[in-house]
């Protein structure tokens, strides 16, 4: 239990790095966008593989290091990263589902 509390919180300190890196915002604006207009499922983890490769080969995190210590150095493992991306994109995408069916709501109710 004590394991998974600390995995969540290293998880929520490196979906916090991506968003400051405005990659990981950009991504979960896609996945947004994805949701809103009913994409399919199997969108959600192929954009989260793509751009965690992308984020793993590309992006340094190096300059964040004195205020996320163990973020930093969970993000230069490829497959965490990857796993910050899946936590992006499905959350992303589930906002855009349930801003569609709030938007469709307010329709009906004019």
């Amino acid at each position: 239990m004590l394991w998974l509390i600390r995995f969540t919180g290293l998880l929520g300190k490196a979906v916090v790095l991506e968003f400051v890196h405005v990659f990981g915002l950009i991504v979960f604006l896609i996945a947004i966008l994805l949701g809103y207009f009913r994409s399919y499922w199997w969108t959600v983890p192929a954009l989260a593989i793509a751009t965690g490769f992308i984020a793993d080969n590309f992006i340094d995190h190096v300059y964040l290091t004195d205020i996320l210590e163990r973020a930093v150095s969970a993000n230069r493992r490829g497959a965490f990263v990857i796993i910050v991306y899946f936590a992006i994109t499905i959350s992303g995408y589930l906002a855009g589902i349930i801003g569609r069916i709030l938007s469709n709501r307010r329709r009906r109710a004019s």
